[in-house]
């Protein structure tokens, strides 16, 4: 009998050990690997044409960038930020204005740009949105 309790404590304490450890290794990369981002902006009020991108990003100890476009060209993005364990982030979308009909405003071509993005991810997608000025949404899918 004294070897059952034995061995059913010898469980218990590996099993609690276990789940000790869970939060800190789900926390460190829960949301890491290769993600498809898709951006979309409808077209806006002051007429400025709508648009969507697709392109890839990676989360390593969760913290993503992405990039679309060719570095210094007109519809040159960067998608950079840290996500919390509870898969909320804050990201910052940095680029070059596209041609512009796309723009907002209607900025020269390759005019500097940047702006917050609001998102909540789980640990397969996500989705977030542009918190000033244009309305555009993100949708992110894990591969």
């Amino acid at each position: 009998m004294r070897v059952g309790k034995l061995t059913l404590t010898v469980r218990c304490i590996a099993v609690c050990a276990g789940l000790a450890g869970t939060p800190a290794a789900h926390a460190a990369g829960t949301f890491d690997g290769d993600w498809n981002v898709t951006l979309t902006c409808p077209k806006a009020i002051d007429g400025t044409s709508g648009y969507r991108y697709q392109f890839p990003a990676e989360i390593q100890q969760n913290v993503l960038h992405g990039e679309h476009g060719e570095r210094d060209a007109g519809g040159w993005l960067t998608l950079d930020g840290k996500l919390e364990p509870d898969g909320s982030a804050t990201l910052v979308a940095q680029g070059l204005a596209a041609p512009s009909p796309y723009a907002t405003g209607h900025a020269n071509t390759k005019a500097p740009y940047s702006y917050e993005v609001s998102a909540q991810f789980d640990a397969t997608s996500g989705s977030g949105s542009r918190t000033t000025a244009r309305k555009c949404d993100f949708v992110f899918v894990k591969e």
